[in-house]
């Protein structure tokens, strides 16, 4: 066909067919990058890790603040950014919601914070999934970490997410005394709680109201149907402490997922932390998949 007759054939298809001529098209045109802005109306910057691949699967790690506390607040002090963008994770620091008294809290258990609708579970479930949807997120590796009233909301998603998380890390978190109540997991999980045992906020020991330390982490030990312990090395994580000061203590034997106190001997509920606490909870992470 003459190249004349063949470009005025083109021409008049274009509204049907979309024909047009190879100079307009543009194969290798890049794909829009993905969103780094998740949460909807509580929105959360997505960190991602340096030197950024996105067909290369990811880490995600998701770090819950404590009561009173942000996010930022939360990671200026724990400082988890560099250490999480060197091993290659995907990072995030959500914001719980303000209460009637004008205080940001995370909705843990049921029947606290004054009997509280907020969803907070279902907030941080879609927050995942939505990361999930946008990058290649390791499905192996997902965790959570949080602090205090942060480390009580992670002992909650431990038990509604057991089966898409692969570990939780509770910073002086809390269970009620009467956990199998209002938790119940359905995939083994692996569990790791450090906390100060000199904690006036979240008394190691516990109360009449809520688990100890090594309460919270036993209820996760039969869950994974640990059925002995065995101590660890000692490790030093606290900077104003001498030493080693962190016993810790495994539960072991388990059937799935895992079971480990780190007890911060002498230590209150917001401890200085070591640049080798970072490389241990991160040490953690790697070393429990799903």
């Amino acid at each position: 066909m003459p190249r004349l007759r063949l470009f005025a054939l083109c021409a008049a298809l274009s509204g049907a067919f979309g024909c047009s001529s190879s100079t307009d098209a543009t194969p290798n045109e890049p794909m829009p990058a993905p969103p780094t802005e998740f949460g909807g109306d509580r929105p959360v910057t997505l960190r991602l890790p340096d030197a950024f691949d996105p067909s290369v699967e990811r880490p995600l790690l998701v770090m819950i603040h404590g009561y009173q506390s942000s996010g930022i607040v939360e990671e200026a002090y724990l400082k988890l950014a560099a250490t999480a963008s060197e091993r290659g994770y995907l990072y995030l620091t959500p914001d719980g919601t303000f209460n009637a008294g004008g205080v940001r809290f995370w909705n843990d258990w049921p029947g606290d914070h004054d009997n509280s609708a907020v969803d907070d579970v279902g907030y941080l479930k879609q927050l995942i999934a939505d990361v999930r949807a946008a990058y290649k997120v390791d499905a192996k590796r997902i965790y959570v970490t949080g602090h205090s009233n942060g480390g009580a909301m992670t002992h909650r998603l431990a038990c509604e997410l057991s089966d898409e998380l692969a570990a939780a890390a509770v910073f002086a978190g809390d269970m009620p005394v009467s956990p199998e109540a209002v938790c119940k997991p359905t995939s083994p999980l692996h569990l790791l709680q450090f906390h100060g045992d000199e904690d006036a906020a979240v008394v190691f020991a516990g109360n009449e109201k809520n688990l100890g330390a090594k309460e919270c982490v036993a209820f996760w030990a039969a869950h994974d149907g640990c059925t002995g312990t065995e101590e660890g090395t000692p490790l030093d994580l606290v900077t104003d402490l001498a030493g080693a000061e962190t016993t810790v203590l495994r539960h072991t034997g388990c059937t799935g997922g895992s079971a480990e106190l780190w007890t911060m001997t002498g230590a209150g509920h917001v401890p200085g932390f070591t640049p080798g606490f970072r490389t241990e909870l991160f040490d953690y992470f790697d070393g429990h998949t799903k």
